[in-house]
């Protein structure tokens, strides 16, 4: 009673075959809009990205670049105290002794 004007109007006319061809027509023009979306978005950023990093490198003194900071010589040494102490663990734990049972004297690197 509600949708007699409509029923008329073809506004509510479920004939066979329209109705999943305007849920798939819907589905793919969403699907569609997401990904130009994303790929836009992608293409916006990368964009900025490079704009940013020529700012980023004409700010930059060619100076400042290379003598601002001393070269410092980093030692890449494990701490011995944690090598011992996993060792330690590991051959407790094969041998089912504790730890304070176990005296490491000399580790050496095995190639």
């Amino acid at each position: 009673m509600l949708f007699e004007g409509a029923a008329g109007s073809g506004v509510m006319s479920f004939q066979p075959g329209t109705y999943a061809t305007d849920t798939l027509l819907t589905f793919l023009l969403g699907l569609g809009i997401v990904f130009i979306g994303l790929i836009a978005l992608i293409l916006i950023i990368k964009i900025m990205g490079a704009i940013m990093s020529r700012i980023a490198a004409k700010k930059i003194p060619q100076a400042v670049k290379s003598d601002a900071f001393p070269s410092v010589p980093v030692s890449h040494e494990p701490d011995h105290g944690e090598l011992v102490a996993a060792a330690s663990a590991a051959i407790a734990t094969v041998m089912g002794k504790q730890v304070s049972g176990i005296r490491i004297l000399s580790m050496k690197k095995v190639d």
